[in-house]
């Protein structure tokens, strides 16, 4: 089956910065305007609950964004962390992340195997005339991600989830934003796009994965995508927060694409309308260009370096990380007998 692939992901959220960072008195006047919708009747529920810095008269666009207005830094850029801190401190989460996912992946297969443990079951939804094959791996990423979606819809927690469910350079932000990041979205279509791409991908790859493997590349692009997205935003000086899951499910498209040379993609949700295929090599190349694009232009309307990012560390797993992990699974193993019996 081919791989449905939409380039409808990962965004930077509308409309600035979030409430947390406007803590700060350098944020109240930064508003982001020229390409995402100010707060209004067709803002998301998102945006409307948290989202302020709207033009100070109704239908008049931000004053660092009006034709002809002096460019000069806003308050926002200036009061940004240093690029060191800012980058240093995420590369370690990242590296943390990374690491610990296939650690405990590792770990989790050999107590498998050692207790003699089936495969995973997969599962068989049927709707109408159609019917769903889904993975356990894929389950525990969709509801964790409808889990968050829900917290975001509960206003008393906004707070909580503004500081640790969007990735920003902003200094307010926690560290684990960035990876906390990819399992936020801004309204429902931007959900249901996600797992639905998610989905038609995940089943390709439990028939040459672990479902432990799986969901370790699944975090660890993430991590790295939410990585790259910021060290972007540091190096222009842009605040603005994003979310979406686009950087993991990126991994999983750079994954599928060399795992499969042979496999065909397809529009999601088009090819079931307007049959049609292209090659895994072409819908790569295609992505590969267009975030390229998009990160030397500029462009604001997708994340493009989490895009990138994804698949990039998808295509690298597959040509060294895989093995790169082979080759440690031994000790990692050693070390955890060793750690057990110590503990015991």
């Amino acid at each position: 089956m081919p791989g449905s692939l939409l380039y409808l992901c990962r965004f930077p959220l509308k409309s600035g910065v979030t409430s947390v960072c406007k803590q700060s008195h350098v944020f109240q006047n930064f508003n982001r305007g020229r390409l995402l919708s100010s707060k209004g009747n067709n803002s998301s529920f998102i945006q409307k609950q948290f989202i302020r810095g709207a033009p100070r008269n109704k239908g008049d666009p931000p004053q660092q964004f009006v034709r002809g207005a002096p460019r000069h830094k806003t308050d926002a850029q200036q009061h940004l962390q240093s690029p060191g801190s800012v980058l240093t401190k995420h590369f370690l989460m990242s590296a943390t992340i990374v690491s610990g996912s296939f650690i405990g992946a590792i770990i989790v297969s050999y107590e498998r195997s050692a207790q003699g443990t089936r495969r995973y079951q997969d599962y068989k939804v049927r709707i109408a005339a159609f019917q769903f094959h889904f993975s356990k791996m894929f389950l525990y990423i969709f509801v964790t991600n409808a889990v968050v979606f829900t917290l975001w819809r509960i206003p008393r927690l906004l707070p909580f989830m503004q500081r640790y469910f969007l990735a920003s350079p902003c200094k307010e932000q926690s560290v684990l934003g960035g990876f906390l990041s990819s399992f936020s979205h801004e309204n429902f279509l931007h959900f249901f796009v996600n797992m639905y791409v998610l989905w038609s991908f995940s089943n390709a790859l439990t028939a040459r994965f672990t479902h432990e493997n799986i969901l370790a590349v699944y975090f660890s692009g993430a991590a790295v995508s939410s990585f790259l997205s910021i060290a972007v935003k540091v190096f222009r000086r842009i605040p603005t927060p994003s979310l979406g899951a686009s950087g993991a499910i990126c991994t999983m498209i750079g994954l599928v694409g060399c795992a499969f040379p042979d496999s065909e993609f397809c529009i999601a949700l088009i090819g079931e309308i307007i049959p049609h295929s292209f090659s895994a090599k072409s819908g790569i190349l295609a992505l590969l260009t267009f975030d390229s694009l998009g990160v030397i232009l500029g462009w604001r309307f997708f994340d493009h370096a989490a895009h990138l990012g994804g698949t990039l560390f998808g295509m690298w797993y597959w040509k060294y990380g895989h093995n790169l992990v082979k080759g440690q699974s031994r000790r990692v193993v050693d070390n955890w007998i060793r750690l057990k019996k110590f503990i015991s």
